[in-house]
């Protein structure tokens, strides 16, 4: 059987959807990586108030742009029309006139931004980012490439603006540019990657509007909007605090923990974006929706969970060893962060199947609920006790936010094990850990780079062998769809119990 959103029959569709989930895996290990080297770069050569000055930059350009993030993308692939170079031409005209207001809205908050936190290098900073949200929405055509679970192309394209900004970037602050340099890095990876977009594309880019499309997106987008906000407030929120507290250089620590901790995230972004597609041809088969939440999460946990636990482990021999003794007061809070982040991943991706289903209010009220919480208790924390306390305070709000997730999808889908599947992932790590922590408690001496070395590596293996013949069942399945990747799917095959 033929659907027209695939190029595929729809009886492959479960392993397309399997084989996706480990193309972008390896997208996420080799490209998205990148990132991550390009942070540790930039925290040796930069200062905390170099970063900070860049952070507080950022956090408002891109908090400013998840307000544009209101799922028109996501709109476009659930939808069925016949005529797809129009439904794509209708949906990339709204993102780009929203774009271009955002763009417009940057600009104008540039000086104000300045006057907030008495600092007027910051206007002519924000005033080059006003550009980012026309360069997103030119790469739109992204989605098209996702919606027909084309993952070669849909990362080929993604993984210019990575690529593009960690050669330019590093280069501009070794030449002396400092916080100039991660603008333009920045500015020029994603304006590579709208040029590319532009090259590639399968339809034209032209202007289309209509009142009932538009009507249309806007009952899908409104609740997400709206969430966004909340998402403003806590990011912007923190980076205020932070300066107000630490000065630059705090805002700088705090710049460090998130850009290193976000990491964590980008295994669920990536498994979540790739079974989106999936997730909408099956919304009448809740068995199969279930099946994919579960698998899809303890996916995610795999690569989130220890790196988080890593992050916690080895934090301080980070900072010693590569970034630099001038990080030392970010240590804890990266430790907590890291952990916090990585459990905050379990069950992250519940608004994609709501929002399958054309659901979009249940986001509002969790992320109403999440921002509550955060001026309730991160923020006084902060204030009070110090980045250490703000850091356990956000651990709580993290708390909140699963337990907030487990009622949302036991109401969607009943059938979910969730507090199962959290277990299970949780024992690899813990496991990992312990010997770790048990080899340090039996030295007092300061580690060299020798030992460091051998921990890593016992941490590593020690992670993989009880992942694997914890998750043989599913690791198997996942090799097998590799395999067999002519093969149709043909009716779902009983699974035992350890595969769910």
């Amino acid at each position: 059987m033929q659907d027209d959103r695939f190029e595929f029959p729809t009886n492959e569709l479960r392993s397309r959807a399997a084989r996706g989930a480990i193309i972008n895996g390896l997208f996420l290990l080799a490209v998205e990586s990148l990132g991550l080297v390009q942070a540790v770069v930039v925290a040796r050569i930069l200062n905390a108030d170099e970063v900070g000055l860049y952070g507080i930059v950022s956090v408002t350009v891109i908090t400013l742009l998840a307000l544009k993030q209101v799922g028109i993308d996501e709109a476009y692939v659930q939808q069925d029309g016949e005529d797809q170079e129009s439904a794509f031409q209708h949906a990339f005209t709204l993102d780009l006139g929203l774009s271009a207001g955002f763009a417009v809205l940057v600009a104008a908050l540039s000086p104000v931004i300045g006057l907030i936190y008495g600092d007027f290098s910051l206007t002519p900073l924000m005033l080059a980012l006003s550009l980012l949200p026309i360069l997103f929405a030119l790469q739109a055509p992204a989605w098209v490439f996702l919606r027909r679970m084309d993952f070669v192309r849909q990362r080929s394209l993604q993984a210019v603006v990575p690529v593009v900004t960690l050669g330019v970037t590093v280069g501009l602050i070794l030449g002396g540019m400092g916080t100039w340099g991660l603008v333009i890095g920045a500015l020029a990876g994603n304006a590579a990657a709208a040029a590319m977009a532009f090259k590639i594309s399968p339809y034209r880019f032209a202007w289309r509007y209509d009142r009932q499309t538009a009507r249309r997106y806007l009952h899908f987008s409104a609740p997400i909007f709206l969430a966004a906000i909340c998402g403003l407030l806590i990011r912007q929120g923190q980076t205020l605090a932070f300066e107000t507290k630490l000065g630059l250089a705090g805002a700088g620590y705090l710049t460090l923990a998130i850009t290193l901790t976000r990491y964590a995230d980008r295994a669920d972004q990536m498994i979540t974006q790739t079974i989106y597609p999936a997730i909408c041809a099956i919304t009448d088969k809740p068995a199969r929706l279930a099946e994919v939440f579960e698998k899809s999460n303890r996916l995610t946990a795999m690569w989130a969970l220890p790196f988080g636990a890593g992050l916690a482990l080895f934090a301080d021999d980070l900072v010693h060893f590569v970034l630099g003794d001038k990080w030392r007061p970010a240590i804890a809070l990266i430790q907590i962060m890291g952990v916090s982040t990585a459990i905050y991943q379990l069950g992250f991706n519940w608004t994609a199947f709501y929002r399958a289903l054309g659901k979009t209010r249940p986001q509002t009220v969790y992320a109403i609920a999440g921002l509550v919480v955060f001026a309730a208790v991160p923020i006084p924390l902060l204030f009070t006790r110090g980045a250490t306390a703000f850091a356990w305070g956000l651990f709580a709000v993290n708390l909140v936010a699963g337990f907030l997730r487990w009622i949302y999808m036991r109401q969607l889908l009943p059938g979910v094990k969730i507090a199962r599947f959290v277990f299970r992932s949780l024992i690899p790590p813990l496991v990992a850990a312990t010997p770790i922590l048990l080899w340090r408690n039996q030295t007092s001496a300061d580690a060299g780079i020798g030992t460091l070395f051998l921990q890593l590596l016992l941490f590593a293996s020690t992670y993989l062998f009880f992942t694997a013949v914890m998750e043989r069942v599913l690791l198997r399945e996942a090799v097998g769809y590799l395999r067999h990747r002519s093969a149709p799917d043909g009716p779902p095959t009983p699974t035992p119990a350890e595969g769910m």
